[in-house]
C-alpha cells in the first residue's frame, strides 16, 4: 500500500509554519507534523480504521479524512492566534493562562511567555500563571528568567511536588547543585512515586560528581539514572513508540560513560519531560473557542469535543474538577440543542405560518436566548 500526504505553508503573526501531514497505512494512522524554520514543534496522530481483509484500499476515503485532518491541525494552530487577538480587548486572567498552556503544550514559548504574563499582570497572585511562566523559560532555555520567576513564586505557593521539582531544575541548569538536589529531595518527600523528580536528582547527583573532578572517566554514571529513566519510560503517557524509542535510544547512550555527549542528551530529555496539565489542554481549547472563537459552535464541532470531558478511567471521578467541566460542557451543548430547536420551530413556521403552538414556543425560547447566553459566559468567566 502506497502512502501519501499534504503540506501547506501558514503565515500568522509574522512567523511561518510548515504543517505535513501523511497517511501512514501500514500503520493504520495519518500524523500530522508542524514545523517552523526547520523546527519541530508538534505532532498530531488520528488512527484510521481499515478493514484488515481489504486488499485494496479506498483512496478517495483516505484522500478526504487525510485532508480533512490536515485542515484540522491547520484550523486548530489559526484559532489560537484568533483567540489571543479577541481576548486582548477583555480582562480575564484564568482565559490568558488557558491560552498560554495552549501556547506552551505547542513549544511556541513566545506566545506562552506573552499570555502568561498578561495572566500574572491581571492578578499577581495567580500561581498557575507563574508556573505555567517558569516552565515557558525553563524549556526555552531562558534560565535565569526561569529562576526569578519561581522564586518570586516560591513565597507564596504552597510547596507542591511539581513546582519544587521545577524549581529545582532551574537550579540544576544554572549550575546550582546543592539547592537542585535539596528541592528534588523534597518534591520525593512529599510525593515518593514522582519518578520525574527521582531522575532529575539522579542527574543533579551525575553532574555534582562530575565537577571539578581531574579525570571524567573515573566517574561512572550513577545507577539510578538509569533506574529512574526506566521508571519514568514505564509511566502510561510515554508508553507509546515514538517516547519508547526515544527512551532506549538514552539507555542505549548511559552505557558508553561518554559524559560529553550524554550531559547534553540527559538535558535535553529533562526538558522535554515537563509538562504541564496536558490532559486538560483540549477542555482550555474548547472554553477558550466558545468564549472567543467568534462564531456558534455546532454539535458536530461539541461532539468532536465531548470525549475529552469523558472520564477515561473510576480515577478521574473522584475529582471535584472533572464533574465541574462536565456540567460547564453540557450547558454548552444544551446552548447548541437550544439553537437546534429555535431552527426546528422556524422551519415548522416556514410550513405553516399560522401554527400557533410553534409560534408560542419560538417567541419563549427567543425571549429567554440572550439570559441563557449572559448564564453560561458567567461561569466561564
Amino acid at each position: 500500500m502506497d502512502n501519501f500526504g499534504l503540506h501547506d505553508k501558514i503565515d500568522i503573526d509574522s512567523r511561518e509554519f510548515h504543517v505535513h501531514t501523511g497517511a501512514l497505512l501500514e500503520n493504520r494512522k495519518i500524523i500530522s507534523e508542524v514545523f517552523e524554520k526547520g523546527m519541530f514543534l508538534i505532532a498530531r496522530e488520528y488512527q484510521i480504521d481499515l478493514r484488515s481483509e481489504s486488499r485494496q484500499p479506498d483512496y478517495d476515503f483516505l484522500t478526504k479524512i487525510t485532508g480533512n485532518f490536515h485542515q484540522s491541525v491547520i484550523d486548530e494552530l489559526e484559532a489560537l492566534y484568533q483567540v489571543e487577538e479577541k481576548l486582548e480587548r477583555f480582562r480575564h486572567p484564568k482565559s490568558h493562562y488557558y491560552l498560554g498552556i495552549l501556547f506552551l503544550r505547542r513549544n511556541l514559548f513566545r506566545e506562552s511567555i506573552r499570555q502568561f504574563r498578561i495572566a500574572i499582570e491581571q492578578d499577581n497572585k495567580y500561581m498557575k500563571a507563574y508556573l505555567g511562566l517558569g516552565i515557558s523559560y525553563l524549556k526555552s532555555r531562558q534560565f535565569e528568567y526561569a529562576m526569578e520567576t519561581f522564586q518570586k513564586a516560591f513565597s507564596m505557593s504552597e510547596k507542591y511536588p511539581d513546582f519544587l521539582n521545577y524549581y529545582g531544575l532551574a537550579h540544576l541548569f544554572l549550575g546550582d547543585y546543592d539547592n537542585s538536589t535539596s528541592l528534588f529531595k523534597e518534591a520525593i518527600r512529599l510525593n515518593p512515586r514522582y519518578v520525574e523528580a527521582q531522575l532529575n536528582l539522579g542527574v543533579a547527583l551525575y553532574k555534582s560528581a562530575l565537577e571539578g573532578v581531574k579525570d571524567p572517566s573515573a566517574v561512572a554514571v550513577p545507577a539510578r539514572v538509569s533506574i529512574y529513566l526506566k521508571q519514568v519510560r514505564d509511566l502510561s503517557k510515554y508508553r507509546i513508540s515514538y517516547w519508547q524509542r526515544e527512551f532506549s535510544q538514552l539507555l542505549e547512550l548511559l552505557k558508553d560513560n561518554n559524559h560529553e555527549v550524554i550531559i547534553p542528551q540527559l538535558e535535553e530529555f529533562q526538558l522535554r519531560l515537563v509538562d504541564i496539565v496536558s490532559d486538560r489542554e483540549k477542555i482550555y481549547e474548547f472554553y477558550l473557542r466558545f468564549l472567543f472563537g467568534g462564531k456558534e459552535f455546532d454539535m458536530e464541532t461539541i461532539q468532536k469535543y465531548e470525549r475529552y470531558f469523558i472520564a477515561e478511567n473510576e480515577v478521574q471521578t473522584r475529582y471535584p474538577d472533572y464533574w465541574n467541566d462536565l456540567g460547564t460542557f453540557n450547558l454548552i451543548k444544551s446552548r447548541s440543542l437550544y439553537l437546534k430547536s429555535m431552527e426546528e420551530f422556524e422551519k415548522a413556521l416556514v410550513l405553516a405560518p399560522t401554527f400557533e403552538e410553534a409560534q408560542i414556543n419560538l417567541d419563549k425560547i427567543r425571549s429567554h436566548e440572550k439570559g441563557f447566553l449572559i448564564l453560561l459566559r458567567a461561569i466561564l468567566k
